[in-house]
């Protein structure tokens, strides 16, 4: 069984409603306990299934060789260089005062981004919002990257013929409409 790594007191470091400015590094063995600044990049943590020695049975040629175990318990680690790139420059946008975009999705993005105002977003669902409007809005204006090309890639490796762009948006983030919410009325 892999071991969890470092246990941690206080693992709360960052506040939901701001972009994390610090993390806990990842060790072989998970969290180590250590704080780096910045936010942690995308990774993936892929599983290696372990190689297991075959038993020779009195079926078995001798000639045949006995797979080997390698007592491959780990995993790879693999940086996400999409989503990563993505980030910073949807973070580089939002520093800039989210601009390219309509009146109104600008007054949108300020308001869910208002640190006084009341039932705050969090980070991540604003996070998610505000890509999904740099995509449609912004990239390939302006000396910002045009993104289709490598999200046309990674639809083809994964959707072939089916082009989506999938945002992490959470419970009550406001998928839905809500009559009562101010941005929602007609």
């Amino acid at each position: 069984m892999r071991s969890l790594g470092a246990s941690i007191e206080n693992p709360i470091i960052s506040s939901p409603y701001e972009q994390p400015g610090q993390h806990f590094e990842i060790g072989p063995k998970g969290p180590t306990g250590e704080l780096t600044p910045g936010r942690r990049p995308s990774e993936s943590f892929i599983p290696i299934a372990p190689i297991r020695k075959a038993r020779r049975g009195a079926a078995d040629p001798p000639d045949r060789p006995a797979e080997i175990d390698f007592d491959l318990t780990g995993e790879r680690r693999e940086r996400n260089s999409l989503i990563n790139d993505l980030r910073r420059e949807v973070g580089l946008w939002r520093q800039r005062g989210y601009g390219r975009v309509t009146p109104t999705t600008r007054k949108l993005l300020l308001h869910w981004a208002d640190p006084a105002r009341e039932d705050r977003v969090l980070f991540c669902q604003r996070e998610a919002a505000e890509t999904a409007i740099f995509l449609a809005e912004v990239a390939g204006r302006d000396g910002f990257t045009d993104w289709r090309p490598r999200l046309a890639e990674h639809n083809a490796q994964h959707n072939a013929g089916l082009p989506r762009v999938a945002l992490k948006m959470a419970t009550g983030a406001g998928k839905t409409v809500d009559e009562s919410a101010p941005f929602c009325r007609g």
